[in-house]
Parts: C-alpha cells; structure tokens; sequence
C-alpha cells in the first residue's frame, strides 16, 4: 500500500510536499516539486527553505506555514512567485495541516501548481486588450464629448457643493438642537419640581380662601404664572424633541374632526373654515394630544396672518414619497426618510412669508409677531414633535399670497387600536383613601407638598428622601403597603430599581412613578414604556390624588 500511494505522490503534475510541524524541514518531495526547483530529494530533505531560498521569500514561506498551522484551517494562495534554474515560476499552493492521534498539527502538507504560463497568457491578453482600448479610445474622443463631460462634472460637481453646504447647515442646526435639547431635559427635572410646588400651593391656597378674600386673587395670579411656565417647559422640550410621548395608531382624519369645533372657536366668524379629508386616508402612529397641539399652533398662526378675515383650509391625503418626489422643502432636510405618508397640510390667504423669514421660522425664539404676541416656539414646538414622531415639516408660501404647512407623517402597518369609552372625570370626594402609601421623592419641599396632600386625603404616608431609606422603611413595617410613589431619577438608586427591589418582598404593592425629565429608566426618547402608571411632572392636588386611586383601582 505504500509503495501504491508513494507512485501516486510520486507521479503527481503538481508539485507536492511534506514538513515537519515543528521545525518546518522537509520530510517528502516528489518528482514534480524536484524538477521545478531542479533539486532532487536528496538534497531537500531534512532541510528547511532557508537553505534553498532567498532569505525574504523564505520567510514568506515559513511565515504562512505557521498561519496554517495555527488555525488549522486549508489555506489557499493564488499567487506566490519562486526563484528556479529555470528563472522566477508562479504558483497555485493550497496548505493544510495534517493532525496526529492528540489532534495536533504534526506535519504540514502542500500542493503546488505552476500556473506561470497561464500567468504569462492572461498578462498579454491583459495587455492586448488594453492597448486596444486605447486605440479606440483615442479615435472616438471628439471634442463635443469632452465639452459635454466638463459641463456634467461641473453641474455635478455644483450639486455637490450645495448638498454639502445643506447638509454642513443641517448638521449644525442638528448639534444646536441637541445642545438645548440636553439643556432643557436638565432643567425639566429640576424646573417641573419647582412647578409641581409653585402650583400646589396655589392650588391649595385657593382652595382655602374665600372667594371674597384680596389674597385668592395673589394666589389666582401665583397659578397662572405657574400655568405658563409650565407651558414654556413643554414648549421647551417639544421643539428639543424631548416631550413626553403616549403614541397611538391614530386616524388623522378623524383627530382633524374631533378637533374641528374648538377650531373654529378660535378662528371666529370672520375666517370662513374648509375642511377636506381624503377618505380614507393610512394610519399613522403618534401622539394624538400633540397633533392636537401641532393643528392648534398652525391654525393660530394662520388666524394671526389674517387680521381682517379670510379663509383657511385643512386638508389631508395620502402620498408615497420617493427622492424625485419629496418636495424640494422636505428634500432639503437631512434624514428625510422617502415611503408611504400621510400629509396634512394646514393653507391660509394671510399675509404670506418671503424667503428670508422661511429660513428662520422653525428656529425657537424667532417670532415676526410684535413684542408680548408671541414667543417665537409654536412653529419650533412643530418641528419638534414632528419630528419625534418620525415626520417632516415643509412650509410653501409668497408673500401677499397665504402660506401652506404641510406635515408629512410615516405610514404604519400596525392595526387601529379600538377606541377607548370616554374617561369620565372621577368626582374629588372619590380620590380619597386609606391605603398606605410609600412616598420616595430626593426633593425636599415637594416630598412635604405630596405627603401633606396624601395625609390630607386620608392615605398612611410614610415617605423617604432615597430609595436606601424607602428601603428600610419597608423592612421596619410590618403591615402592607399599597402603592409606591416615586420619583424615578434619583441619586445612587433610581424609581425603576427601587421598585424592582420591593417588589421581590412586596408582589402585590402598587407603583406609581414621577417625572418630569424626558429620558430617564421609563421614558426612552420621550416615549413611556407600556404598563407603567405615571405621573408627569409638574404635579398638582388633583392630578396626584386622581392619579394615586386610579393607580390603586386599577386591575
């Protein structure tokens, strides 16, 4: 059988050798490998390619012996050049590893074929095509064509200048709006606390005085003005794209008609209101309480462009963008995603925009309205939520001429959700209690707000400054506790891990959770996890306590 195989090896075309896994010398050649490199056996064996070979390519053998020794793995080299008497000679070498009993490499194998004349053959029919394609090349070339080739580079090379200077403005607009985005979630935390107290107290003054009292009208202003900051924190986080968010699958159309009365409250008599909905129209996954403030804001401006009366359309349908589609307004934002839309788009015949003003309009604070009119955040408040709702906003105006806002939101596939029996308000008297109620809150005087209010209400409150101390508190009572209230961003220990701890030794307990910031363990780029019974910051009396029944009720 060896004498067999030793004539197979023996008789090979190709090349073919045997080395020692350890010290890479040669322990078989045959006849093929010999007149190649015009050495016989004799002189091979026992030898390593340094005795034979230049030191550089020697290496290079060696080099990827060990490669394949090491992986363990075939490895396949297309090309490798060798020096031989008979000049330099390309080969074809496929190396593997040959494993002994322990699995180890013990020998290495290699193949090799001469694939010089085939080199040799390609190279000149490489060259021969090549020189042929100049020829034609230059008997073609006309100068009209040239002419026309540095007209296309130059408009091309135009194109590209001006969707650089976009996208280079784009960016810098983008990095503007993430800076004041992380500033205002910043503040939100703190600012909604100071709010929660502000419109509390008031609250809770006004409550306590008479009507005939000249203090309840302090306290009436006090809320007011805590009403309104409030609002700009919204407004703030909405154009930063930091809102809190509840999305649902929604149908535009019917949003546009279950908002049409308080719309044409605020337009009044005087501007003549049409409405023309495509029937029907996709589904689309929002926040319907924030297209309700999108239309409301879009209508207000428009009702503002039109002092002495005019008319106003609101119209909806259904379109597929794709790039040659998208209108050039839309097309000039950066992470424009083209597919199926909805579009409404909101039309006056007010005083209309020039193109100076277009450039701005979306920028918060920029306001054409006089000073005290406007605060320069209700198209930047579009934008937003726009925005995080995975849409896109284009305006399309002359002046004298109106103005058209058309607000493009991606389709969804998902299913209409059935719509809810209305929420009837829960009567004052029903948000009363007795449950025991653990209250964990890092900020001091609204920690005291809330369990004053609990206690008032009638709950056992005990109430912790951190999550370590809400922890004790719980081990130390013996008896059970109903709902956790906590504030979710707290120092060391947050509301979603606090919660995540009791539960283990409280299963039944109840969890409310607070926060007024709008990227925290519940609210992932504004978007409430589901399940989860929370309290937006800035609380108040009746939000809390309705809140804090309805959480303890609920199934």
């Amino acid at each position: 059988m060896t004498a067999f195989l030793d004539s197979i090896i023996d008789n090979l075309p190709a090349m073919l050798f045997v080395k020692d896994a350890e010290t890479l010398r040669f322990e078989r050649y045959n006849h093929a490998g010999e007149e190649l490199v015009g050495r016989t056996s004799g002189e091979l064996l026992g030898k390593t390619d340094f005795d034979f070979f230049p030191p550089e390519q020697a290496t290079f053998f060696q080099e990827k012996d060990r490669e394949v020794l090491r992986s363990g793995k075939l490895l396949d080299i297309p090309e490798e050049p060798i020096q031989t008497p008979r000049g330099e000679r390309w080969l074809h070498t496929r190396k593997i590893p040959i494993l002994g009993p322990d699995g180890e490499p013990r020998y290495l194998l290699g193949i090799s074929e001469d694939i010089t004349d085939r080199k040799n053959a390609e190279a000149l029919r490489t060259e021969a095509h090549r020189q042929l394609e100049l020829r034609v090349e230059e008997r073609t070339a006309e100068l009209t064509r040239v002419n026309d080739d540095l007209r296309k580079q130059i408009a091309e090379r135009e194109r590209a200048e001006e969707a650089l200077r976009r996208s280079e403005e784009e960016l810098r607009q983008s990095q503007k709006m993430e800076a004041i985005g992380r500033l205002a979630g910043g503040i939100a935390h703190d600012f909604n606390n100071l709010l929660s107290i502000i419109l509390s107290y008031s609250a809770m003054m006004m409550e306590a005085l008479p009507a005939e009292d000249p203090l309840r009208a302090d306290a009436e202003q006090i809320a007011i003005a805590g009403q309104r900051a409030r609002d700009l924190t919204r407004q703030l986080l909405a154009f930063s794209r930091r809102q809190m968010m509840r999305p649902e699958v929604l149908d535009l159309t019917e949003v546009v008609r279950g908002l049409e009365p308080m719309l044409r409250r605020v337009l009044g008599e005087d501007i003549e209101l049409t409405i023309a909905l495509a029937q029907p129209t996709s589904l689309v996954k929002a926040d319907p309480g924030q297209i309700q403030q999108i239309l409301m804001n879009l209508v207000v401006n428009a009702r503002d462009a039109m002092p002495e009366g005019g008319k106003l359309w609101i119209e909806s349908s259904d379109v597929s963008l794709d790039e040659k589609q998208l209108p050039a307004h839309v097309r000039a934002h950066m992470g424009v995603a083209p597919g199926p839309h909805v579009c409404i788009s909101v039309s006056d015949t007010g005083v209309g925009l020039d193109e100076e003003t277009q450039a701005h309009i979306f920028e918060p604070f920029f306001t054409t309205k006089p000073k005290g009119k406007g605060t320069g955040l209700g198209l930047s408040t579009v934008l937003g939520i726009v925005q995080q709702s995975g849409g896109h906003v284009g305006v399309d105006s002359t002046p004298g001429q109106g103005a058209t806002f058309k607000i493009f939101l991606p389709c969804t596939t998902e299913p209409l959700a059935p719509v809810p029996p209305p929420r009837e308000r829960r009567p004052a008297a029903s948000n009363k209690g007795t449950e025991t109620v653990l209250l964990v809150e890092d900020e001091g005087q609204l920690r005291v707000l809330a369990r004053d209010i609990l206690r008032s209400a009638g709950y056992q409150v005990f109430d912790a400054p951190n999550a370590a101390e809400a922890i004790k508190i719980s081990q130390r009572h013996a008896g059970p506790i109903h709902l956790l209230v906590t504030d979710v961003v707290m120092p060391h220990i947050g509301g979603r891990e606090l919660a995540r701890r009791l539960a283990t030794e409280r299963p039944r307990m109840r969890v409310l959770y607070m926060s007024g910031y709008t990227d925290d363990a519940i609210v992932h780029h504004g978007v409430i996890d589901p399940g989860i019974a929370f309290l937006p910051k800035p609380i108040t009396p009746d939000t809390l306590l309705e809140r804090v029944r309805e959480t303890i009720d609920s199934p």
